[in-house]
């Protein structure tokens, strides 16, 4: 039975890699895709953050089931806002131990439901080895010990003394390593480095494994540096950073002698988790959620709730609400309309969900189980204006245009907390702005519905076993523990 390398590259966009490959600047994706099968067009999930998806990925289900809502969602049990850390000022607000602490530990021993699987744990079940190499979510059957650097012990104020679960090996950067080699370079584990996540320590961890001889049955490789830069350049300039990716993809070839041997060894499946948006050049693309909010008590970061009728979690291009107060949902949903930079706003209605346009005020709903098919062979109620999801159907089946596989991905968003919440995305070229949180203006940006953020490309080398015509992230885990079913070591 072959190995599996996973290479997880954040925010690789389809388009970014098909210019790059049209111009013969990214030869060791060439390779994989010239020695295998590739799909321009696999479907994430929403939100589309790094936690909601890679939890999804790791998982194989979606956020109601796994019930990690996204990057910023609200706790009501312990009321409080959990922030994966993203954006340095809104992580200094609500308290770095506190944030550093959701990500580090809770995420995957609190969050991460209990009642589904990750890979690791199948594969473990199974008698496969595995490893996590800079993921987030890498809940296995291993208890790993966290050893903070000094500075990152200081910013947590010491608290943080807990071990976390994993696979066989697990790196998180320089605060979690698993003995993969003595000589990972320090200078790429400094706070400026992200403390190690990045995709040099990431690579370096992969080629000392595999050059160590102790290379798992599985590895999942995390690459985060693609996204950082596209953040900061915006989508349309993106070549430069995946020709960076891609001399990383080479590093791990090479520690196989040769490519050929690597692919003759090893399955190889890489993609991204999310695309990203390019966001507009002036003011007006950031709609400002603080000022179209003014008319109702919004609880402020670091403020304890009290008597506020809304909780909100701005996730970049898309935003959870939660009334506080129902007597004034439907106020804020009528000011949310009024609003035509919002796209979508959806909430939850009986057992289904409705959707209503931002500016328009035209309405969908779905539920699951009804009539119609959709092209994964799910059945569906859809009743009202199915152009608000541009929806439509071809010979008896639903299909998806603008909003890729929207009806699982909107559900399964909204339904991953058992609370009262709205979900509302952006328009392409905005984002929300609230106090505290990043902006990105003239830059990329993520988190909606929309296919510019929910289409990732979908290289799979080294095996012929079928996968969907129409792939999703979220099918990629079982794809993968049916190659070792397929293929068990006598």
């Amino acid at each position: 039975m072959k190995k599996v390398i996973f290479l997880l590259v954040d925010s690789l966009m389809p388009t970014v890699l098909e210019e790059c490959l049209r111009l013969k600047t990214v030869p060791a994706l060439q390779f994989l895709k010239d020695r295998g099968r590739y799909w321009r067009e696999c479907v994430t999930v929403f939100p589309t953050m790094t936690a909601s998806v890679d939890s999804s990925l790791v998982t194989g289900t979606y956020p109601d089931a796994h019930r990690v809502p996204g990057l910023i969602w609200y706790d009501p049990q312990e009321k409080k806002i959990i922030d994966y850390l993203n954006g340095w000022r809104c992580v200094w607000k609500l308290g770095i131990d506190h944030c550093a602490r959701n990500v580090l530990y809770d995420l995957n021993e609190r969050h991460l439901s209990k009642q589904v699987t990750t890979v690791f744990e199948e594969l473990a079940a199974r008698g496969k080895t595995s490893a996590s190499l800079n993921t987030i979510i890498h809940r296995g059957p291993k208890k790993h010990r966290v050893r903070l650097p000094f500075l990152a012990r200081l910013l947590t104020r010491f608290r943080f003394h807990d071990n976390v679960s994993g696979p066989d090996v697990l790196t998180l950067g320089a605060m979690v390593v698993t003995p993969v080699s003595p000589q990972i370079p320090r200078h790429v584990q400094g706070m400026r480095q992200r403390f190690g996540i990045n995709d040099s320590f990431a690579v370096h961890a992969a080629k000392a494994l595999i050059e160590s001889g102790q290379q798992p049955d599985f590895m999942l490789v995390y690459l985060p540096d693609n996204d950082h830069q596209v953040h900061r350049a915006n989508p349309a300039h993106a070549e430069n950073t995946l020709i960076r990716v891609d001399q990383r993809i080479q590093q791990i070839l090479n520690a196989f002698g040769s490519w050929e041997a690597a692919v003759d060894q090893c399955v190889f499946i890489v993609t991204g988790d999310h695309g990203q948006t390019r966001i507009g050049n002036e003011r007006e693309f950031n709609i400002d959620l603080d000022r179209l909010l003014e008319p109702f008590r919004v609880l402020q970061l670091g403020e304890e709730l009290r008597d506020h009728d809304l909780v909100v979690c701005n996730n970049e291009r898309m935003t959870y609400l939660y009334p506080q107060n129902l007597e004034r949902q439907e106020a804020i949903l009528q000011q949310l309309t009024s609003e035509s930079r919002i796209d979508l706003i959806a909430w939850k209605q009986g057992n289904g969900v409705m959707v209503r346009e931002g500016g328009s005020g035209r309405e969908v709903f779905f539920a699951p189980g009804g009539p119609y098919v959709d092209l994964y062979g799910s059945e569906w109620t859809i009743s009202g204006e199915w152009i608000v999801l541009d929806l439509y159907e071809d010979q008896g089946i639903v299909r998806y245009r603008d909003y890729p596989d929207v009806l699982h991905r909107l559900y399964g968003a909204l339904y991953s907390q058992d609370v009262p919440m709205i979900v509302i995305t952006a328009r392409p070229r905005y984002e929300f702005l609230t106090r505290l949180y990043p902006r990105h203006l003239n830059g990329g940006c993520h988190g909606s519905l929309h296919k510019y953020d929910s289409l990732v490309p979908l290289i799979v080398t080294g095996t012929d076993q079928p996968l969907n015509e129409h792939p999703r992230l979220v099918d990629l885990k079982q794809f993968i523990v049916k190659l070792f079913d397929a293929h068990p070591v006598p």
